[in-house]
């Protein structure tokens, strides 16, 4: 279930740690669980130390990972894509229609489980605006037109939550690799510069640098990777960015990790 929530850009853990138990502990209590991005918000001793006491497990998802940084992207332009057709002419107002937003995305089946989130989460569906705005005798004519416009632009946010989803699926669906790795096998690295302090890399660098030994799998699209002690760098990394790696026949083409390692990575 998803919930969509009004938040500043400039707020600490300490804020983030209130709204969340203000909008979503109050309602599901304290989560056994919680996946995160590695924003510098989450990774902080005091959001660290809080939900240790609370025996909840913080999960840090690996950079550039579909199932995890993506699903939140996809989620957040979804939303974008609701917003602006319930606000209209009026993108100021976009606060006022969040709940409407939220109503209309926890309404609508997801496409992995096939169900509703609030079907799952309440195991039936709440009165959906559609039941209810079709009233007998309804005596206010701006109520009607109001229940009708409603009901209108929730079928249109339907429709277009349907089409974004598909597109994204197949989009997705296009760069998967399947892929699998052993303990110690040998992988090279696909480079990302933001993974890197900002002018560490050279841009004729290798697009690939390793390689470098598997330590162990996390799941079928995750694996954390044996990287020097002076990379200061997530090691964990996704399958779209770990390639097999080949000995080349040519020495000339051989990748020295360790002046990678001197040139890509900053001290810890």
């Amino acid at each position: 279930m998803a919930h969509f929530i009004a938040c500043k850009k400039t707020f600490d853990a300490l804020h983030i740690a209130k709204l969340f138990f203000k909008e979503v502990v109050r309602l599901h209590g304290i989560p056994r669980s919680l996946t995160l991005d590695r924003d510098v918000k989450f990774i902080s001793h005091f959001w660290r130390e809080l939900w240790k006491r609370f025996h909840t497990d913080l999960k840090l998802s690996s950079a550039y990972h579909p199932q995890t940084d993506g699903q939140t992207e996809v989620t957040n332009r979804t939303l974008a894509n609701m917003l602006r057709c319930l606000v209209q002419d009026h993108p100021k107002q976009w606060e006022e229609v969040l709940g409407q937003a939220e109503f209309a995305f926890n309404s609508m089946p997801n496409r992995a489980t096939g169900m509703c989130p609030f079907s799952i989460v309440y195991t039936k569906m709440p009165n959906h605006i559609v039941d209810v705005a079709v009233l007998p005798k309804c005596r206010s004519s701006s109520a009607v037109q109001t229940a009708e416009q409603f009901v209108d632009v929730l079928k249109n946010v339907w429709e277009r939550l349907q089409d974004t989803n598909l597109k994204y699926k197949l989009a997705q669906d296009k760069h998967r690799r399947a892929v699998e790795f052993q303990p110690g096998d040998l992988v090279m690295l696909r480079y990302r510069k933001d993974r890197f302090p900002t002018g560490s890399y050279p841009k004729l660098h290798p697009k690939k640098f390793g390689p470098f030994p598997v330590l162990r799998k996390i799941n079928d699209n995750a694996y954390v990777i044996d990287l020097p002690k002076d990379f200061s760098i997530s090691s964990t990394f996704n399958v779209a960015d770990i390639y097999p790696y080949h000995p080349p026949d040519n020495a000339d083409t051989l990748l020295n990790s360790s002046e990678m390692s001197s040139s890509g990575a900053g001290g810890n």
